[in-house]
């Protein structure tokens, strides 16, 4: 727009100003004038418009020939030098030359008459006019109520108060058949000939498993074993026998009982337990929010006693809740044992799935975390069942397991076998986490390959097994690593 200097010009603003001056630049967004007069009677140098606050102009006189703003057109285009390379007043800007005095004379700039000619009315309701989307697409209309909330309403009112102390503690379970004693896998291999055709390759699978320690069941695939992920060391896989082995030489040669190795491992579990759920952060007596709430299946078995000594140690701060719900009546005498000190501890135990559920309802703590404590390394969900009713009682437990967001399993995901991994019930737990005691099983390496779909974590904890009870028998010294259980007790590993 450089081709209008040096027009004299008459400037209307929109909030009724006149000015008159000489047009010095020019552009879409501002008019720099030269020689400005005021309608007020005020005179500048130059004055600057925004094009947005011009209401009307009107050109009142052209350039004079040879005049200076004229010539340095002419001159500039005919030496190839761009037009905005100097201003009218032959100054490199608009602003270097300005009488200080005249600026001081000028009017203040009135933002609030500015602000007043934007119209936001009439800009909203062109908006709406153009806007083409029907309101039953919008957002807003997903979320419509019928009813108005009152302030309250979306608050819960003391959180803490709901029924977890009136819940009752039924510690006979009527409806309950007779149930068969869990087996263990050297008893499944004794009996393997007594077994349906159909079970023949599984079981030949495992007996090969144990045959050969910390080998996998799968043929062909490589030697079974993790790394713990901070450290790298190499943490090698055991057998189902091996396991019982290793307790079997720590009661008998170090008189470490396995009532220790069970505190042992709940201690260093319920503390791993405790940051998972936030800590101090969130468990503390001060925070209005209800407790987490944890639910224990556990079983009649080693599996079931660790559970239960778990879910003690987490509710005796009563910072966290527990509900124990068992798969059958509890008759080993560990299990028994545990059980009591749960329950003066605090913790929860419920008769049923149905009772389960019903307790759920009336608590303001929603399940944070299912451990499944059902089957461990030494039975199966097939051993606590003596009928068919009690295979669709576990499975209904099985099935209501598998529909909770995070589900941590002891060992094995309850329904596949400790060694292979390899499915032995008619369903499984789908596990998010698979916890292991004192050495993974070659079942929790098959994981990889059995379940390739999972994004599994796999954690070791240190169960206090004295470091001499793995240099007693040759089949257990590989297992001699001094320095993995160092400042923690608690171990992640990865395939």
């Amino acid at each position: 727009m450089s081709q209008f200097s040096g027009f004299g010009v008459e400037v209307e603003l929109k909030d009724g100003k006149i000015i008159s001056g000489t047009v010095a630049k020019a552009n879409g967004k501002s008019l720099t004038l030269s020689d400005v007069s005021f309608s007020d009677g005020g005179t500048s140098q130059v004055f600057k418009v925004k094009a947005s606050r011009l209401k009307d102009l009107k050109v009142v006189s052209s350039p004079r020939p040879g005049s200076k703003s004229a010539s340095s057109l002419t001159n500039g285009a005919a030496a190839g030098a761009p037009a905005a390379a100097a201003d009218v007043s032959g100054s490199p800007s608009d602003w270097q030359h300005d009488d200080a005095a005249a600026i001081k004379q000028q009017d203040d700039f009135d933002f609030q008459e500015n602000l007043r000619m934007f119209n936001k009315q009439d800009v909203f309701a062109k908006l709406k006019e153009q806007d083409g989307v029907q309101q039953q697409s919008r957002l807003v209309a997903h979320n419509v109520r019928e009813k108005k909330l009152d302030t309250d309403e979306l608050v819960i009112p003391d959180a803490k108060r709901d029924h977890w102390d009136s819940l009752e503690e039924d510690s006979v379970h009527t409806e309950y058949l007779p149930i068969t004693k869990s087996i263990n896998i050297t008893h499944l291999l004794q009996t393997a000939g007594d077994t349906d055709s159909k079970d023949d390759k599984v079981l030949a699978q495992l007996q090969s498993a144990l045959k050969r320690p910390g080998s996998l069941s799968i043929p062909g695939s490589r030697q079974a074993g993790f790394v713990t992920c901070s450290t790298k060391i190499a943490v090698p896989c055991a057998t189902p026998v091996q396991l019982l082995e290793i307790e079997r030489v720590c009661s008998d040669s170090f008189g470490f009982s396995s009532n220790l190795a069970l505190e042992h491992w709940a201690i260093h579990m319920s503390q791993f337990f405790k940051q998972k759920m936030g800590g101090r952060v969130r468990l503390n007596a001060q925070n209005p929010n209800p407790q987490p709430l944890i639910v224990i299946l556990a079983g009649d078995n080693r599996s079931g006693a660790r559970g239960l000594a778990l879910g003690r140690l987490l509710c005796q701060s009563s910072l966290v809740r527990t509900l124990v719900l068992f798969v059958n009546t509890p008759e080993d005498s560990e299990v028994n044992e545990q059980w009591q000190l749960y329950q003066k501890s605090g913790g929860k135990t419920v008769e049923s799935l149905q009772s389960l559920k019903s307790s759920l309802e009336k608590l303001n703590s929603p399940v944070e975390v299912v451990l499944d404590a059902m089957q461990g390394f030494d039975s199966g969900l097939q051993d606590a069942c003596a009928d068919a009713s009690d295979e669709a009682r576990l499975e209904e437990l099985v099935h209501w397991c598998n529909s909770q967001q995070t589900i941590w399993s002891l060992d094995i995901p309850s329904g596949l076998d400790a060694a292979s991994a390899l499915p032995n019930f008619g369903l499984h737990v789908n596990a998010n986490m698979v916890i292991c005691l004192c050495w993974p099983l070659t079942g929790a390496y098959n994981l990889k390959t059995q379940l390739p779909e999972k994004d599994l974590e796999v954690h070791l904890v240190d169960m206090g097994v004295p470091q001499a009870v793995y240099s007693v028998r040759s089949s257990l010294r590989k297992f001699q690593i001094a320095d993995l259980f160092v400042t923690e007790g608690m171990a992640q590993l990865q395939w």
